[in-house]
């Protein structure tokens, strides 16, 4: 397959219904269809941001991201064009906002069963069918990142635990406050340096939500067996948490947190700095992975 030159993202928005769940379905008056809300990424726009916006805009209700669904793949135009999708349910929080009616004139909450007839183009069919697969049910995150960029060790000379970030690691944190703001809202944890702590800063100022820094998750610190127990309670508690870390710390994390879960980890566990796992869970095991660079 050619490489899509085009990319867009939005969500399957689904709620429970008085007998079976329900998603919402929009109608573009541009292209007379009823589809799911989606769209085409701005210029330096990520994925995560997109389907948010486009979520938003298009449907006026605040998604919150579940579990990834299988991407479209279409021609538009003579061009290989990708959509992703997420399985979405709205903000506890969000307020219905209006919608442009040049974009949308509609939005309709069709039972699950009759979701198929509805939708006019075959290609989002296989994206409904994921999503009724496995059932429609809330997932529960564990987003594991590593720290952004910090400054140079040959431009700090107090202790390294203190070093903070740069410029462009300041500007990685508050990019990444908007995708970590895509999923559930949960607990935030870090390493005890400042590189760690200021990475989830804005994210955990944005959403409300404390960042405790542990020494079990600072290299040299912790004393050993310490981030698995850390670990096997998350997981026990069962609610949304984003861990941040360093390299090989958040690499080793990942793979106890997968082998706990009774998963292969990836082949690959480590990170580029500012980047992201995200693991979605439910009923005790993964049901979807995520790496976000």
């Amino acid at each position: 397959m050619n490489q899509p030159e085009i990319f867009a993202a939005g969500a399957v928005l689904w709620r429970r219904g008085e007998h079976e769940s329900e998603v919402a379905l929009v109608h573009r008056p541009k292209y007379g269809d009823w589809s799911f809300p989606k769209g085409k990424l701005k210029r330096g726009e990520h994925l995560l941001a997109a389907a948010q916006r486009e979520v938003f805009e298009e449907t006026g209700i605040r998604p919150v991201l579940g579990r990834p669904l299988t991407p479209s793949f279409y021609d538009k135009e003579g061009r290989l064009k990708r959509v992703d999708y997420w399985c979405a349910t709205a903000a506890a929080d969000a307020v219905d906002q209006a919608v442009d009616p040049r974009e949308v004139d509609g939005m309709e909450w069709v039972p699950l069963s009759e979701a198929a007839e509805r939708l006019t183009h075959e290609r989002d069919r296989p994206v409904l069918a994921d999503f009724a697969a496995h059932e429609a049910r809330e997932t529960v995150p564990f987003i594991f990142v590593r720290h952004a960029i910090a400054l140079s060790k040959a431009d700090w000379f107090d202790q390294d635990e203190l070093r903070p970030l740069n410029q462009r690691g300041r500007e990685r944190a508050t990019r990444l406050e908007v995708l970590l703001s895509s999923y559930p809202i949960g607990e935030a944890y870090s390493a005890t340096s400042a590189r760690c702590l200021e990475t989830l800063l804005p994210y955990c100022a944005a959403e409300g939500v404390p960042l405790a820094g542990l020494p079990e998750f600072t290299p040299g610190t912790g004393k050993p067996g310490h981030a698995g127990t850390r670990i096997d309670r998350l997981v026990a508690e069962g609610r949304p948490a984003v861990i941040c870390g360093h390299g090989g710390t958040i690499s080793e994390l990942v793979e106890y947190f997968c082998h706990r879960m009774g998963a292969a980890a990836p082949s690959d566990a480590s990170l580029e700095k500012g980047s992201f796992w995200v693991f979605h869970t439910a009923d005790g095991r993964i049901v979807a992975t995520e790496r976000h660079d």
